[in-house]
């Protein structure tokens, strides 16, 4: 076998079916594509040769197909064996050459999903099928050049296809094609060909017969090539030929198909025949005068005589067929004579034209011509129809004019010829045009016939009615008609000539005496006097007068439809109905002419005006009574059919006027047992309904007698969706709904059809109507919840609907195949699955998700197995691979979609669809849709975007079936079904394996490598795809696979990447210029953005978990090949986190981030625009209230009538309309009439004036306006925005826009140039401007907050590690954020100052504001250092603003809320920043300060608008924490203490305090202390009761508090439910009140209420915090167990500070205090000495601590002790309680391992700082020795009470002295502050920290009190310090004193220590020189 063979390149052909596609659908009307016209020139060859290059079997193709590889001239074939034998096969049979037979058979297989090794016969008819199919399309090519050449000739003649059929005549295509044809008459059955393919080689070679014919008839009929006299010759041989059974033509006419196209074969012969006599050129020459000789003929007078000749020899009689060409010749001859000079002797004159005609009259020509207009070949073909049309026109025409015909009713040939005239003319606008143009000469004898038919109306109506019936095609021509018919038409009858009658001349002009009634229009009579022309006598005193009075036409045809006598004359009534019926069709200017017919000035001259009929309905009514009145038969059916259908039309014009007529009619005698609107009924079952019998028979009988295009069903079909689309409710309308649905719908199919084709056009309507019932439903009330009932419960509609979608692919190819089907059938079937596609998708959609309770009929039968004769699941899901329909495959996608959402809500559906699609289907899914993914995406954007939303939604709800389609192409034989869950099971292993890539998912990567140009070219595909990868990447535990085969798709993320980095830096184009398409794919662009984004912060959340699970794996690997498998996967993760680094640093380094964020957060939202919508919406509703005013509701809906009206109704009972009636009243304007018209009319110039930006002033005017703006006279138009592409994207909230088509349609502005509201139409065409205007704002205001959303996703994953640093790359530098910040911050203020001038807050344009601050949020807390100056002021502005604008919305949206919320958190979290920064110590020079005032400053500033907050629920706490900060961190008391006392409502505040929610207690009392710490605020708390509400806090929680009962402190810690922060603010508040006003009458009063109820009602509260930890034990026995000590908490230690506090403060007050506390002191002070001994037993044991045995257990609890957890030390001491406390303040889980690690081990390893200080520690430390320093100082105070008692009685009562602590807990705790003090003085020598300077000084208190109280025990005792004490004190002061030296911040605490010192060990400073 040789490698590669060549052949000839002209075997190959592209294939002609798709350049056929792609010409039909290219415009008529405008020059071709570049790429299609060059198409046209490169196969310029096979168009010239045509069929004859398909070559027959050739030894050198056979032997090419051998090799492996085949050239054609440029292109290269790869051949596949088992192709190859198919195609040798075929060659075979179809004698094609072989290697064409190859290029065919692939292509079929590829493109029609063709099995390749199916069963013969079926392949061999499928690629017959295929092959002259191909043919076929080649000449349809050339006749379609033809086509469009003829129809844009005159308007440019040098067009590309005009060149291209000149050209293609020039090169000789019609000698081809006579060829050709005459092989085809010739050409005989192939012998090798299966005789069971007979009969369809017959059809398609008639097939081509036809084509053929079809080219070369418009090669002359357009001149393209001219016909010679041996042409016509050879045309009217082979003619004769076929007509007497010469050649083949016959013989094949086998099938009902094949005689109809043999017999149209032989019609377009005979019409090439005719046009090419050229009689319109002889009527020219005859209408211009010009002599034969002298003119332009194709024929000499040889050719003629030749002609003659073989004309002569066809005989009529025994051909029938050849009647036409012999009249035809005849006229020619005659027309011929007419043109000879009369000194021109020719043989013609020999030739007996008149036998000719007798021949043809009595061979019954005119009968076949007849016969060939209303053959049903030529009603639907879509060749040159009018062409050959307008030939038989021509030859009509000429031949009235050559025998001056005439229409008389005793000739029978005339009426025939009226009959062909109507049959031509009918259906062809162009010709109707020509008739009506008076320049068209060869329509003049036509015209002279018409005007002979009207001289003689209304007495002969019937044939003048018949013939302006068929020449109104079109909107021109039916205006003339009707203009014919309403000004120009007189009046004849018959009129008896007698005595009394006046006889003018010998004119035959006669006058009447009296007036004559005209029969049939008895109410109209010819006034006395008239005159009339007597067109013939037709008795002996009896003629035909033509009376000189010309009424309307049209009314005398109205007037006699409204005789309902005459009835019975059913013609006549048939044809004025169609023509009324035709004229409505094509001209609505008409339908308004008709229906204003009642208002002409003849109408009140009849005096109808006596009936009781509304004026506009008059005609409405003729009709109505004239259906209702109907009897059963099938001409009845038929003018029922028009009669409905006329008023269908009228319906759209005057919507409310028609149906409130037709609905009270009752037309169809259609009546409810139960009428709905008349009683509450709530729905009624279907037994409710009578069903009119009448109506259902009369649609049987129309049907099965009846051969109308429009049939009744469809009429009436029709009737009713004109009736929904109007809006109105009523009980004959549901009615005829419910029969329509439950009879039409599930009877149909049975019904007996005439024309079978009908049945399809009936089950089409009826889906369409419940299209338009399901889509109205929400607009309706009770109507629209039965017909929801209906169709949702109605097992036979929804038996009717899966008949016709359960027809699998593969079913419907083989109809296709088949034979046995009308292709009209075939298309009627698949228009309908699409349709119940759309169906059954919007049924699913329209149900609750909440369906697991309720499971509606409907639904159980959608997922029934047993529906016939396959599941609908299966059945759709194998629809999506029928790629003969892309309108199915878009359905059923669709559908599928739908049912994968819906299905996972329901539970016994829950487990998944995919079951219901068979094993061997999976396969051909998968390359439809790779198909679909690859070649769709421009050709059928729709589908492509539903293929990939199906993928998003399967990737949601049914994980399986993208597991299997995606599955890799090499291993689909392995993969089970789809259902099967093992499937999922192996994808969702914890490894990838990733060893072979599925082909869909490189489809996908197409266009992801192409995200750059897409994401501006066509975004929305875009946006569909990435909306699926991040169902991927939300998903992603179950697709691991799947996500890695993406990512190693080389540069994956820099794609996605690149898409974003380059659209950045773009300009945003402006609103007001957007159109509707520019607008979509702006928005598409921030959606594809937003996703691109999203899919970034899933991977870096993802990678962040697996890298935290991989170092888990890691820690505890088990073997060597774990470590191995991790540190690969480790390898490849590493690798997609540092594309995402590079990412993202180019982006930081780029700006690109920044242009994202301007971008992002420039407000999308122009007010300007959405108010204006708003205005110009109100402008046309007042409009359309002043049409109602005077009764004219025009075309409008009877829905958005009825919103007019009900807007109108509340308007006018507005006071401020009823103060301008009064105004108007009293100013006499008007004269007092018709008031509210005229205050409407200046409302609408007032709003005209807005909407041109003149404000409208203070008063009535304006508030009417703003009610009107308010009132959203149009919400019900605004609908949630359903592209899947918007609703599947993870950011975007639901998008409501305005429905404009819907609106449109109510409006039908397309009908208002006809009727009194054409000069309305500018307003409400401006109305939807501004709304059109209004959906881009919203849509693009949605897309960027979607974007914006994305992008602080992936800034939020970025920047969220527990160790402050960024989980990729480098991280952004807080000068960059701080320029973000900037920008948003203007950004932000931008959007409040649009926000400011609105009338109402938009729920988008606050949906913007909450993201920006989240983002600004977001940016805040990345900062590292702290916020400059700048940015901090312009947060504090955006707070203030945004607080102060959004507080004051009332009522207060919940998205107000939430911005509210997220401001008052920024707020908090700047401030905290500044606050730190201020505080943070070191120099602060003046600049510094200048800083801190203006923060300060923009503070004040805030606490107004803090203090409103503060009443609103959902703020009152944040709010409160962030006063509470400005008050601690940046206000002097006396700055802000004015501002609370005007602004604070305190109540409210204190009324939270009884708030259940015990979270919010904390932050009011923090609030509440600091404010008892001012003296004011302190008066405030207690004058709003304070004390009081406290003691009802504890009270409440006193039962929770009560549980603790006497356990030591850490044994209770966990049982309390209340946090212990209750207690202890609340201490702590009480203790600020009692200090700020402790020194006037309400500090006493308050001291003598506090203290009995501290310690009196709540002793043992106040025992319980001051209960000491327990120590460790003593016991050094290691194997002994230890009972398990209890933890103590931050707070818990909190708790007793606030305790000691309160004691402290209470104690001063020492009078009450002792009077008060008797019972308990003692107690008291024995707590406070035990605790004391704790505290002070931690230096003593320092040395024997280890780290098994830390002395206190204070692990972190909360929130802020974790975050200072992970801090360093800021004190760094190795004494005292700083060296212990971080034995026990790690995290409990850490204690717990530590301890039990350290348990286990054989040996314990002591060490000397087992655990790291953290700053944590050091705060646990620091607040024991605050304890210790409040214990001390309790104690210091007792002391001094009793020494002022001895001082007061005179001695010292040693029984009642204070208990004090013993010595050595003095010392412990001197020692400890002496070495922890020296400590820190000698490693901080140069710069000692604010903090450390607070540790010295307390320690150094605490120092000093012990030496006071170590001198009172002293004294007390009566003893002497202890020498060794002594000693060692002396060495630790020498030692402190010398570290003090250079600290002058702890100078004062020197001396005062010395003074101390120098008291309890005197002489000892002396002795060491310290004095």
């Amino acid at each position: 076998m040789a490698d590669t063979s060549s052949v000839d390149a002209s075997l190959w052909w592209d294939s002609f079916t798709v350049l056929l596609t792609e010409l039909e659908n290219s415009s008529l009307s405008s020059d071709l594509p570049p790429n299609l016209a060059k198409n046209l020139k490169d196969n310029h060859a096979w168009f010239v040769d045509t069929l004859s290059r398909f070559k027959p079997p050739n030894q050198k193709s056979k032997e090419a197909l051998n090799s492996k590889t085949l050239k054609i001239g440029s292109r290269q074939l790869t051949i596949q064996p088992h192709l190859k034998d198919k195609a040798l096969q075929i060659s075979s049979c179809l004698l094609l050459d072989e290697v064409q037979s190859y290029i065919l058979v692939e292509r079929s297989i590829k493109h029609n999903n063709a099995a390749a090794d199916s069963m013969a016969p079926e392949f061999l008819h499928m690629m017959l099928i295929q092959y002259y199919k191909e043919r076929q399309c080649l000449l349809k090519c050339i006749r379609w050049i033809l086509m469009h050449a003829i129809h844009n000739g005159p308007v440019s003649e040098d067009n590309t296809m005009k060149e291209e059929a000149r050209k293609l005549f020039r090169d000789g295509l019609e000698s081809k094609l006579i060829l050709f044809f005459d092989n085809l008459l010739s050409c005989s059955y192939p012998e090798k060909m299966d005789v069971d393919l007979f009969t369809l080689w017959a059809e398609e070679t008639l097939v081509e017969d036809n084509l053929v014919l079809d080219i070369l008839f418009l090669a002359y009929y357009d001149s393209f090539c001219t016909c010679s006299g041996e042409m016509w010759k050879k045309f009217g041989s082979l003619y004769k030929g076929i007509l007497a059974g010469d050649y083949n033509l016959g013989k094949l006419a086998i099938t009902a198909e094949a005689q109809q196209l043999s017999y149209h074969a032989k019609v377009q012969l005979l019409l090439i025949l005719i046009e090419t006599l050229d009689l319109e050129n002889v009527l020219q020459m005859v209408h211009d005068e010009v002599p034969y000789r002298k003119g332009v003929s194709t024929f000499s007078m040889t050719d003629v005589q030749e002609m003659d000749a073989l004309v002569s020899t066809f005989n009529a009689f025994e051909m029938c067929e050849a009647g036409p060409l012999v009249l035809a010749w005849a006229v020619f001859l005659y027309l011929l004579l007419t043109l000879l000079e009369k000194d021109e002797n020719n043989e013609l004159m020999e030739i007996d034209h008149i036998g000719y005609v007798r021949q043809a009259f009595e061979a019954g020509s005119l009968h076949y011509c007849l016969d060939i207009l209303e053959c049903d070949i030529l009603k639907d073909y879509d060749g040159p129809v009018s062409g050959y049309r307008s030939v038989l026109r021509t030859f009509i025409s000429a031949f009235i004019a050559s025998y001056e015909i005439n229409l008389q009713p005793e000739d029978s040939n005339p009426t025939l010829i009226l009959d062909i005239l109507c049959k031509i003319y009918r259906g062809e606008e162009s010709l109707c045009i020509q008739f009506w143009d008076k320049e068209s000469f060869i329509d003049g004898p036509i015209r002279s016939l018409l005007c002979n038919l009207e001289s003689e109306f209304p007495f002969r109506t019937v044939e003048l009615v018949q013939l302006l019936s068929s020449l109104c095609e079109g909107a021109w021509p039916a205006e003339c008609v009707y203009n014919f018919l309403n000004k120009s038409v007189g009046m004849s009858s018959l009129f008896e000539i007698d005595s009394d009658s006046q006889v003018v001349g010998v004119s035959q002009i006669v006058e009447t005496r009296q007036a004559v009634r005209v029969p049939g229009v008895e109410v109209f009579c010819i006034p006395a006097g008239t005159r009339g022309h007597v067109l013939r006598v037709v008795g002996e005193n009896t003629a035909l007068v033509r009376w000189e009075y010309s009424p309307s036409g049209m009314f005398v045809l109205l007037l006699h439809l409204a005789q309902e006598m005459y009835l019975n004359s059913k013609d006549e009534v048939l044809l004025t109905l169609d023509l009324l019926s035709r004229l409505v069709s094509f001209n609505t200017g008409i339908c308004f002419a008709v229906m204003d017919i009642s208002n002409s000035p003849q109408f009140h001259a009849v005096g109808l005006m006596n009936e009781q009929v509304e004026k506009r309905v008059w005609v409405v009514e003729i009709i109505c009574s004239l259906v209702k009145n109907l009897p059963l038969n099938s001409c009845s059916a038929a003018l029922m059919s028009m009669g409905v259908k006329i008023l269908g039309i009228m319906l759209i014009c005057a919507p409310s006027n028609v149906a409130a007529a037709t609905l009270n009619a009752n037309l169809f005698d259609i009546t409810l047992q139960t009428p709905v609107f008349n009683v509450g009924s709530n729905g009624l079952s279907s037994g409710s309904w009578l069903l009119s019998c009448k109506l259902a028979r009369m649609l049987l009988i129309d049907c099965k007698q009846n051969s109308s295009d429009c049939p009744l069903a469809i009429s009436v079909l029709d009737f009713t969706i004109q009736l929904v689309e109007t809006g109105v409710e009523h009980d004959a309308l549901l009615a005829l709904i419910i029969f329509s649905l439950q009879y039409v719908l599930v009877n149909h199919e049975y019904w007996k059809y005439k024309m079978k084709h009908i049945r399809w056009k009936i089950t089409l309507k009826v889906l369409e109507l419940m299209k338009k019932c399901i889509s109205s439903m929400p607009s309706y009330g009770k109507l629209g919840e039965i017909i929801r009932n209906v169709l949702f419960s109605d097992s036979s509609i929804h038996n009717k609907l899966f008949q016709i979608v359960c027809t699998t692919a593969h079913a419907l190819e083989k109809l296709h195949v088949s034979r046995l089907f009308d292709p009209t059938e075939i298309e009627g079937l698949q228009l309908a699955i699409s349709s119940v596609l759309d169906i059954l998708s919007v049924m699913l959609t329209k149900l609750s998700k909440d369906t697991s309770s309720n499971f509606p009929v409907f639904l159980q039968a959608v997922f029934s197995c047993t529906t016939k004769p396959v599941p609908v699941v299966t059945s759709v899901m194998s629809l999506i691979s029928y790629v003969r329909d892309p309108a199915i495959q878009f359905g059923a996608v669709r559908f599928i979609s739908v049912l994968f959402a819906i299905s996972d809500c329901i539970q016994p559906f829950s487990y998944g669809i995919a079951c219901f699609v068979p094993d061997n289907e999976v396969m051909d899914l998968r390359h439809s849709v790779s198909y679909i993914l690859l070649e769709q995406s421009e050709s059928n954007e729709d589908l492509f975007v539903a293929t990939v939303n199906l993928f998003t939604s399967a990737a949601h709800y049914q994980p399986s079936f993208i597991v299997a389609i995606f599955a890799p192409e090499e291993n689909t034989e392995d993969h089970l079904s789809i259902g099967d869950v093992k499937l999922q099971k192996n994808e969702t292993s914890p490894i990838p394996v990733v060893s072979k890539r599925s082909s869909l998912v490189d489809a996908l990567m197409h266009y992801i490598e192409r995200a750059d140009d897409l994401i501006k070219s066509n975004p929305r595909i875009l946006l569909c795809v990435l909306n699926f990868m991040i169902a991927l990447w939300q998903g992603a535990p179950r697709y691991p696979n799947l996500l890695e085969s993406l990512r190693r798709h080389g540069k994956f993320w820099k794609f996605l990447a690149n898409a974003i980095s380059n659209i950045a830096s773009s300009e945003i184009p402006l609103l007001r210029s957007l159109k509707e398409k520019d607008a979509f794919n702006l928005a598409y662009s921030f959606h594809c953005q937003s996703s691109i984004l999203g899919i970034m912060a899933y991977e870096l959340f993802l990678q962040k978990k697996l890298f935290h699970a991989e170092s888990l794996v890691k820690d505890a690997a088990e073997s060597k090949d774990k470590e191995q498998n991790a540190t690969h996967t480790e390898k490849s993760k590493a690798t997609d986190i540092h594309d995402l680094k590079g990412i993202w640093s180019s982006w930081f380094n780029d700006s690109i981030l920044e242009k994202l964020i301007k971008s992002y957060t420039s407000c999308g939202y122009n007010n300007d625009i959405y108010c204006g919508a708003k205005v110009a919406t109100s402008l046309f509703s007042v409009h359309g209230m002043m049409k109602l005013a005077v009764c004219d509701s025009g075309s409008l809906s009877v829905l958005l009538l009825q919103k007019i009206h009900e807007i109108l109704m509340k308007l006018s009972i507005h006071p401020a309309f009823s103060e301008l009636l009064s105004q108007y009243s009293q100013r006499g304007y008007s004269e007092g009439k018709e008031l509210k018209r005229l205050i409407l009319s200046d409302l609408y110039y007032h709003l005209q004036g807005e909407l041109e930006g003149r404000k409208i002033g203070v008063g009535p005017f304006k508030e009417l306006s703003q009610y009107l703006v308010k009132s959203n006279f149009l919400g019900t138009y605004q609908h949630q925005f359903n592209e899947d592409s918007f609703t599947k994207n993870m950011f975007t909230k639901n998008v409501y826009l305005f429905d404009l088509t819907h609106l449109r349609a109510d409006l039908r502005l397309d009908v208002w140039d006809c009727s009194n509201w054409r000069t309305s139409k500018e307003i409400a065409e401006t109305m939807l401007r501004f709304l059109q205007d209004a959906n881009s704002v919203m849509l693009l205001s949605s897309s960027k907050l979607s974007a914006l959303k994305g992008l602080i996703a992936v800034l939020a994953v970025n920047h969220d590690d527990s160790e402050g640093r960024a989980t990729t790359g480098g991280r952004i530098s807080d000068e960059l954020i701080l320029t973000y910040m900037d920008n948003i911050c203007q950004s932000f203020l931008a959007t409040i100052e649009t926000l400011s001038s609105f009338l109402d807050a938009s729920e988008d344009i606050l949906n913007f504001l909450a993201c920006q601050v989240e983002l600004l949020l977001q940016l805040t807390r990345s900062v590292c250092k702290s916020l400059s100056l700048h940015v901090s002021l312009l947060v504090l502005k955006c707070a203030s603003s945004g607080l102060k604008l959004l507080s004051g919305l009332k009522p207060l949206p919940s998205e107000a809320n939430v911005i509210m919320k997220l401001l008052l958190t920024l707020l908090l979290s700047v401030l905290q920043s500044n606050s730190l920064n201020a505080h943070s110590g070191g120099a602060t020079d003046e600049s510094s300060g200048e800083d801190f005032s203006k923060v300060s400053n923009a503070a004040l500033g805030l606490l107004p608008i803090l203090c409103n907050c503060i009443a609103t629920s959902e703020h009152c706490m944040l709010s409160l924490s962030v006063m509470d900060l400005i008050l601690r961190s940046f206000l002097t008391p006396r700055t802000w203490l004015p501002v609370l006392q005007n602004h604070l409502q305190l109540p409210i505040v204190m009324l939270k305090l009884h708030d259940k929610n015990s979270a919010s207690i904390p932050i009011i009392m923090k609030f509440f202390l600091t404010l008892a710490r001012v003296r004011g605020g302190a008066e405030m708390l207690y004058c709003s009761g304070f004390l009081s509400s406290v003691r009802v806090l504890f009270a409440e929680s006193g039962e929770d508090l009560s549980r603790i009962g006497s356990e030591n402190l850490g044994s209770s810690c966990e049982k309390l439910v209340i946090p212990q922060d209750i207690w202890g603010l609340g201490l702590a508040v009480v203790t600020a009140i009692v200090k700020s006003l402790g020194d006037n009458s309400s500090g006493a009063a308050i001291v003598e209420s506090v203290i009995p109820y501290f310690f009196s009602e709540k002793a043992q509260l106040i025992f319980y915090s001051l209960n000491a930890p327990d120590f460790p034990s003593d016991d050094h026995d290691k194997k002994r167990p230890r009972a398990q000590r209890a933890w103590v908490s931050f707070a818990t230690l909190k708790e007793t500070e606030h305790t000691l506090m309160l004691m402290c403060e209470l104690a001063k007050h020492w009078n009450s205090w002792i009077k008060a506390i008797r019972n308990v002191d003692r107690q008291l002070r024995e707590k406070c000495i035990h605790f004391l001994a704790f505290i002070s037993r931690g230096s003593q044991r320092l040395g024997e601590l280890s780290s098994r045995n830390a002395p206190l257990l204070c692990p972190p609890t909360v929130k802020e002790d974790f975050e200072i957890c992970v801090k360093p030390s800021y004190v760094n001491s190795r004494n005292g309680w700083f060296a212990l406390s971080p034995l026990g303040c790690v995290p409990k889980p850490k204690i717990s391992s530590f301890s039990t690690a350290l348990s286990t081990s054989g040996q314990a390893t002591e060490t000397t700082d087992p655990v790291p200080k953290t700053c944590f520690s050091d705060t646990v430390a620091l607040q024991v020795y605050r304890i210790a320093f409040l214990l001390l100082k309790f104690l210091c105070l007792q002391t001094e009470g009793a020494a002022k008692r001895a001082e007061e009685v005179g001695f010292i009562d040693l029984a009642h002295f204070p208990e004090l602590p013993m010595p050595e807990i003095l010392h412990g705790l001197q020692d400890q502050a002496i070495a922890i003090t020296t400590e820190l003085c000698q490693a901080n020598k140069l710069n000692v920290s604010p903090e450390t300077q607070d540790v010295c000084n307390l320690l150094l208190q605490i120092l000093e009190m012990a030496l006071h109280l170590e001198l009172c025990v002293l004294q007390i005792c009566g003893i002497r310090p202890v020498l060794g004490r002594v000693e060692d004190f002396s060495k630790e002061a020498k030692s402190l004193f010398s570290a003090l030296e250079g600290h002058t911040f702890l100078k004062a605490y020197g001396n005062s220590l010395k003074q101390m010192i120098s008291c309890v060990y005197p002489g000892l400073l002396q002795a060491e020189n310290f004095i």
